[in-house]
């Protein structure tokens, strides 16, 4: 599904499947902030209150788990908004008449029918 760490190919190497209707965009970026990112925030400064450890303490343990609590579950949540995106067979609003002309369907056919 992937040829980089977050490039989406352009095809499934399996199943040929188009992957050009994916745009999950900024989507795993935010589920990662909101998912992540906030909870350990709030450890992090309930261990400065509580403890009042010295600044290093932070950079030392602090900082790299909130960047890899934030970096590694990107992939796996893009992945899941593209196969959410397939399933739910979502397009952008207004753009069923250019899809179908693009790909040289008719007038009542959907979405990858």
């Amino acid at each position: 599904m992937f040829k980089s760490w977050l490039k989406v190919s352009d095809t499934c190497e399996c199943c040929g499947l188009d992957y050009r209707f994916a745009a999950p965009d900024d989507g795993p970026a935010f589920f990662s902030l909101c998912l992540i990112a906030l909870p350990l925030i709030f450890v992090v400064v309930w261990i400065q209150v509580a403890y009042n450890p010295p600044i290093w303490v932070h950079l030392v343990t602090s900082v790299p788990i909130m960047v890899a609590g934030c970096l590694l579950p990107l992939r796996p949540i893009k992945g899941w908004l593209v196969a959410s995106q397939y399933v739910n067979r979502s397009q952008e609003a207004g753009t069923e008449r250019l899809w179908n002309q693009l790909h040289g369907r008719t007038k009542g056919s959907n979405f990858d029918d």
